[in-house]
């Protein structure tokens, strides 16, 4: 045996799958203070790096030990780890053994081995290793991965169930934080032209592995990336144990050769599906710890999963392209920021172009693509508005808003209207709104405007008439508007302050602009 530290198990080896490509999962007992020395925790400690977990927080941690403190307390329920996949350069540092011949069994009894020593682990080592690591991810080939039938099929009923409850997500959103709850289970875990943030952040570590000081600082975050397991689900409860200093053991299962695409999945479907794991940090983990071909080839699993694949999609354009005005302000977090657009606020916005389900579509999109016609022509049209195009109409018209708003002053002193949470404009029910007045008043123009001219490019064509329509709408409602401070303005999300904002934005487009809105309910507060 070499002078590194080894690991030894004894446990047993199943697969629940009948596909011979599915990991071996493997069950054994371990101490959290030795499952922590050689399985790491990738968290997003810093901008560069690609963890999927959520950063520890030091009180649930604090919790979960007076837990274990207490009494006859236990935590019964396994702890889960990925037993990283062997890559062509890298030492490998886990063997599985069984202990029998049969081949035939689905449940076999084996020795798990891990060779590792942190004390040996040079900084030049963990830099090579996450450097073989995330060169194997930029290499895969990035065809795309074409959704079938029962995907797509999938999909639409997501969106469907989605819409049901957009309405009431969205007031809550604006009027109040989401109470925090407490359980008996206190203990457990709570849950370039295309945008590849994923495959951008890759690059970015690449790079930031060069940087010799840079790597020094995150050290002990790049050790855990290159351990040879991660934790995917019960960080908390293990990092508590450790803190009791006892040695307390862990049930755990282990799958065995599995590629961070599916420890990424794994962590994503055990959270989002037991603990109903927020939206909006699923939607980030997806974008952040994921290239396009790898979320490309775990589709239909989360889909299946019930996981919110769409709503990824929408992200891509709204928080995660620079050109978007909303790049960077959605809040992806579970606590309230008031610095930020509510998440649920921005899916509701982007997935009225994304649905394509206001009348003005019915107009549009047979117009935007005359090549598609016969039988099923208004759903494959559909089909490649979503795959396609709604983000660069999405994109035009709130950039047409940002460039004619965003440098008026708000009705704060030095504050300005695009300023979240300083601005009667970014307001949920506010931007949702002013969305649909633009759509309204989109669907009362003639036939003749949705007809392109040239019907071999009427992409373009037509996005330059909406483009300069939303220019028109802008100027209908002055910027004074929103800067003026609102009688109404803690009471959009009710009844009469949101009947006051429609009304408003409904008579400066009547009116062309000419409204004087100075003496408006939504302005003086007063009402009948």
């Amino acid at each position: 045996m070499d002078s590194k530290t080894e690991f030894v198990y004894n446990g047993f080896a199943y697969r629940q799958s009948r596909d011979p490509r599915a990991s071996w999962l493997i069950s054994f007992v371990a101490s959290a203070e030795e499952l922590l020395t050689w399985a790491g925790i990738p968290r997003r400690a810093s901008e560069k790096l690609v963890g999927f977990q959520r950063t520890d927080e030091p009180n649930r941690v604090e919790r979960a030990k007076a837990f274990f403190d207490l009494g006859v307390n236990q935590s019964p329920t396994a702890l889960i780890i990925g037993l990283h996949q062997s890559l062509e350069g890298i030492s490998p540092a886990v063997r599985l053994e069984f202990l029998d011949d049969d081949e035939s069994q689905s449940i076999r009894k084996c020795i798990l081995r891990v060779r590792y020593d942190s004390r040996e682990i040079s900084l030049d080592s963990i830099r090579e290793t996450i450097r073989i690591q995330t060169q194997v991810r930029l290499n895969q080939e990035q065809d795309e991965v074409t959704m079938g039938p029962d995907d797509k099929a999938s999909i639409e009923a997501e969106e469907q169930a989605l819409d049901s409850n957009q309405d009431e997500q969205m007031v809550a959103e604006s009027d109040s934080d989401a109470a925090d709850s407490a359980s008996a289970e206190s203990v457990e875990d709570d849950a370039e032209e295309e945008i590849e943030l994923g495959r951008s952040l890759l690059r970015n570590l690449l790079e930031a592995l060069e940087d010799i000081e840079w790597c020094q600082e995150h050290r002990d975050d790049l050790i855990d990336i290159a351990k040879p397991a991660t934790v995917i689900d019960g960080q908390h409860r293990v990092l508590a144990a450790r803190a009791c200093e006892r040695n307390m053991p862990f049930a755990v299962i282990a799958l065995f050769n599995c590629a961070w695409p599916e420890q990424v999945f794994q962590f994503t479907v055990v959270n989002y599906t037991a603990k109903g794991i927020p939206d909006q940090f699923i939607t980030a983990n997806a974008a952040l710890s994921l290239t396009r071909f790898e979320l490309g080839e775990l589709r239909t699993r989360l889909i299946q999963a019930g996981v919110k694949v769409v709503e990824y999609e929408l992200m891509k354009v709204v928080q995660f392209d620079s050109r978007s005005p909303f790049y960077g302000l959605v809040n992806l977090t579970e606590k309230k920021d008031p610095s930020k657009i509510g998440y649920k606020t921005m899916v509701r916005l982007a997935k009225r172009w994304y649905n394509a389900n206001h009348q003005v579509f019915v107009e549009l999109l047979p117009n935007l693509y005359p090549d598609i016609k016969g039988a099923g022509a208004k759903k494959r049209q559909r089909d490649r508005w979503k795959e396609q195009d709604w983000g660069e109409f999405f994109l035009d018209f709130w950039k047409v808003v940002y460039e004619n708003y965003k440098d008026y002053p708000s009705h704060e002193p030095d504050r300005a209207l695009w300023d979240v949470g300083h601005s009667n404009l970014i307001v949920a029910i506010v931007l949702v709104e002013l969305q649909e007045a633009f759509l309204d008043n989109l669907n009362q123009q003639d036939e003749e405007f949705f007809s392109a001219s040239d019907l071999r490019r009427p992409f373009e064509e037509l996005r330059d008439k909406i483009r300069k329509r939303a220019e028109k709408f802008v100027e209908w409602i002055p910027a004074d508007f929103f800067g003026t401070r609102w009688g109404l303005g803690g009471q959009l999300s009710v009844g009469p302050g949101r009947i006051a904002l429609e009304a408003s934005l409904e008579k400066f487009v009547k009116t062309k602009g000419k409204y004087q809105y100075g003496k408006s309910t939504l302005v003086t507060g007063k009402t009948e």
